[in-house]
C-alpha cells in the first residue's frame, strides 16, 4: 500500500510541478521586453513624443486587455492545451519587444504591441498557474517556485538593460532584448503537454468578475503597489538623484529589487508553506503592506518601498492559491481567471492614474488613503472568512 501511494505521488504531482517550472521559464524569457519598459518610458517617453498621460496608457493598456482576455484565454487552454497556448504567446511576446525598438509606426506601433503583450501575458500566466494548481499535495511550493523562476528574466534585463541602453541607445538595447526573449519559443516547443487530456469545466465571465472579499482586497493592493507605486517610482525618488541617467539606474534598481524578492522570497515562502498554512502567511503579508503604504505616505520612502515590494511578493504568488482554496467547485482555472482579472484591473487602473494622482493629491494623501482602504478590505476579508468557517488567522 505504501509503495502504491509513493508511486501515485511521484506520477501525480511531480510532472505537473516540473511543468509549472518549465512554463515559468518560458514566461521569464517572454517578459523581458515588458520589464524594461517600466524604467524607460517614464524617463525617455517625452523624447519619443509621448505625453505623461499616454505613457500611463502604454504601461496600463496591456492589463486592460488581460481583464477582457483572461476568461477567453482560460477556455482556449481547455480547447487546445497548454503547450500550444505557450508556443503562440511566446512568439507574440518576442514580436512585441521587437516592435518597441522600431522607429516605424511610432505611437500606433507601441500601442498595438502593448495590446499584443496583454494577450500574450494572459496566456503565459494562466498556463503556468494551471500547471501549479495541479500539484495538489505541494501546491504552495509549486506556486512559490514557479513565481521564482519566471522572475529570472526581468531580473536579468533590469540588471543589464539600463546600462546597455545608456551605452548603445534604446533601439539597439530593445533589439538585443527581443533576440534573447526568442529563447522562450524554443523552450515552449520542448514542453510536454501534460494537460491536454484533463477535463476542465467552462470558465464563466460572470464568476470571473464576482467581487468577492479576496478579489476586492487583491484589487486595491494591486492598485497601490503594482500600479501606482511602480509607475511613480521616478517621481517618488526624483528628489534623491540629480540627473536623468542616475535616476534611470536607481528606478531600475528598485524594480530589480522587486523582482529579486519574487525570485528569492517566493521560493522561500513556497517551502515554508509545507510547515505553515498559506492563509496565515498571506494575512501577515497584507498587514505589512498596509504598514509599507503608511511609511511611504509619511516620507519614509526607501523602507516603505522595500517592505511593500517584499510583502507584495507573497500577495502576488499566493493569492491565486487562496482563491482556489475558497472556491466550492473543482475548477482551478475559474479561480485563477477571477483573481488574475481583479489583479490586472487594479494594476491597470493604478498605472493609468498613478502619475496624475500623485501630482493632484500629493504623495502623503494618496498613500495614506490607499493604506486605509486596504485595511478596511482586509478586515472585511477576515470577517467573511470567519462567517464561512474559513479563518485566515
Amino acid at each position: 500500500m505504501l509503495l502504491n501511494k509513493k508511486v501515485t505521488l511521484s506520477y501525480g504531482t511531480s510532472p505537473h510541478l516540473k511543468g509549472a517550472l518549465h512554463a515559468s521559464g518560458i514566461m521569464a524569457f517572454a517578459g523581458l521586453g515588458d520589464a524594461i519598459l517600466y524604467p524607460i518610458l517614464p524617463i525617455y517617453g517625452k523624447e519619443l513624443g509621448f505625453s505623461m498621460f499616454f505613457i500611463g496608457i502604454l504601461l496600463s493598456i496591456n492589463r486592460f486587455v488581460r481583464i477582457i482576455a483572461n476568461t477567453h484565454i482560460a477556455n482556449l487552454i481547455r480547447k487546445i492545451g497548454v503547450k500550444k497556448v505557450l508556443i503562440i504567446t511566446s512568439i507574440m511576446a518576442s514580436i512585441t519587444t521587437l516592435t518597441y525598438g522600431l522607429e516605424l509606426g511610432g505611437v500606433i506601433a507601441f500601442l498595438i504591441a502593448r495590446v499584443l503583450w496583454g494577450l500574450s501575458y494572459s496566456g503565459l500566466k494562466m498556463s503556468t498557474l494551471s500547471y501549479a494548481s495541479k500539484s495538489k499535495e505541494k501546491s504552495g511550493l509549486a506556486f512559490g517556485l514557479s513565481q521564482s523562476v519566471k522572475s529570472l528574466g526581468p531580473i536579468f534585463v533590469l540588471w543589464l538593460g539600463p546600462n546597455i541602453i545608456n551605452k548603445y541607445g534604446m533601439q539597439i538595447g530593445l533589439f538585443i532584448t527581443a533576440l534573447v526573449s526568442m529563447l522562450g519559443i524554443l523552450l515552449a516547443y520542448s514542453l510536454p503537454d501534460l494537460m491536454t487530456k484533463v477535463k476542465i469545466p467552462v470558465v464563466k465571465t460572470k464568476n470571473t468578475f464576482h467581487p468577492s472579499a479576496i478579489n476586492l482586497l487583491v484589487f486595491v493592493l494591486s492598485i497601490a503597489i503594482d500600479g501606482i507605486l511602480v509607475v511613480t517610482l521616478s517621481n517618488t525618488l526624483s528628489g534623491n538623484y540629480a540627473n536623468q541617467e542616475d535616476l534611470l539606474v536607481y528606478v531600475a534598481f528598485y524594480l530589480l529589487l522587486k523582482r529579486l524578492f519574487m525570485l528569492l522570497f517566493s521560493m522561500c515562502i513556497g517551502f515554508l508553506t509545507l510547515k505553515i498554512k498559506v492563509e496565515l502567511i498571506f494575512s501577515v503579508a497584507v498587514v505589512f503592506c498596509v504598514i509599507a503604504l503608511l511609511l511611504v505616505a509619511f516620507n519614509k520612502v526607501i523602507i516603505g518601498i522595500v517592505i511593500a515590494f517584499l510583502c507584495n511578493t507573497v500577495i502576488v504568488t499566493f493569492s491565486p492559491l487562496i482563491a482556489i482554496k475558497k472556491q466550492r467547485q473543482d475548477n482551478p482555472l475559474q479561480a485563477i481567471s477571477g483573481i488574475s482579472t481583479w489583479w490586472d484591473l487594479g494594476a491597470a487602473i493604478g498605472a493609468l492614474i498613478g502619475l496624475h494622482m500623485i501630482e493632484t493629491l500629493g504623495m502623503q494623501y494618496l498613500f495614506l488613503s490607499l493604506s486605509i482602504i486596504t485595511l478596511v478590505l482586509f478586515i472585511k476579508f477576515n470577517i467573511q472568512n470567519a462567517k464561512s468557517n474559513y479563518s485566515t488567522i
